[in-house]
């Protein structure tokens, strides 16, 4: 089979694909929008209060809900912000890329590899160093479903689009962890999000199977 054909078929799937759901009544509301509230203020020896720098992770105006917190361990920080994005049938409503990672006085981006243990998920994340202003941070992040997450957006797109037309859902959540980074001791800083995103993963798949 030619390329030209792999990529009509391809294509015409993705066409009947959309056809599909806009060709179905609107998805309803499945979540609470205070359920994200039920998330433990400590995780793992990490201590939380609530609010965080919105320039470090800006949000997303689609979001239906966030919990934004500060934890603590010892003398190490981490900054989380889990937003709760509901009826995705709808494209407007959808988790957006361009609010992921901060985007002013960014002078660089640097991507970096990171294991993080997470159930049911590749252990390697993608993470990237945030250069500003004399600061670096470190961001990593992931889509959830219930328990199953999402590194790349592609392969959460299909998941979504999955769900909407077979489960008739179209509720996720973004996970975002930052950290500082000392040039010095990178691997310190990242170590952090090792220990902290398992159990944030496992506090949220419970609350999202409820």
């Amino acid at each position: 089979m030619t390329t030209g054909w792999r990529l009509g078929i391809v294509v015409g799937l993705l066409a009947g694909t959309v056809g599909v759901v806009y060709g179905t009544p609107p998805l309803p509301e499945h979540r609470r929008p205070g359920m994200l509230e039920g998330l433990p203020r400590a995780l793992a020896g990490w201590t939380a209060t609530d609010g965080i720098p919105e320039s470090l992770l800006p949000p997303d105006p689609r979001e239906t809900a966030a919990v934004r917190r500060t934890y603590r361990s010892g003398r190490r920080i981490a900054w989380i912000s889990v937003a709760l994005f509901t009826r995705q049938d709808e494209p407007a409503r959808r988790a957006s890329v361009d609010h992921i990672h901060p985007e002013r006085d960014v002078t660089l981006a640097e991507p970096v590899a990171i294991t993080v243990a997470l159930e049911g998920s590749s252990p390697i994340r993608r993470a990237r160093v945030i250069h500003r202003g004399g600061e670096q941070h470190a961001v990593v992040y992931w889509h959830q479903i219930e328990h199953r997450t999402y590194g790349d957006g592609y392969s959460f797109r299909w998941a979504l689009l999955r769900r909407i037309i077979l489960d008739r859902r179209g509720d996720s959540v973004l996970v975002r962890i930052a950290v500082p980074v000392d040039q010095r001791d990178r691997d310190a800083a990242l170590g952090s999000v090792a220990e902290l995103g398992p159990p944030l993963h496992a506090a949220l798949a419970r609350i999202l199977g409820e």
